[in-house]
């Protein structure tokens, strides 16, 4: 899921809340709990399983010439 689906999901759950909240018709919170938290898990599941990051521990890095230490 990306980003932008998750925080319409998460913006539904809110409306949800909120919708709850107002009439007093807690059953609403059920649902709400369920998209927000569906949306939350869905893109952490995503960040963890990318692909890792570029990391290089020396300054100027291998594809990085214009950051070669000076000297």
């Amino acid at each position: 899921m990306k980003t932008d689906a998750a925080v319409g999901v998460v913006a539904a759950g809110v409306v949800l809340v909120l919708a709850g909240v107002w009439t007093h018709v807690f059953w609403l919170f059920l649902p709400a709990a369920c998209l927000i938290v569906g949306a939350v898990a869905a893109t952490s599941r995503q960040r963890r399983m990318g692909p890792d990051p570029e990391v290089t521990l020396r300054p100027g890095g291998d594809g990085r010439p214009w950051r070669k230490p000076k000297g």
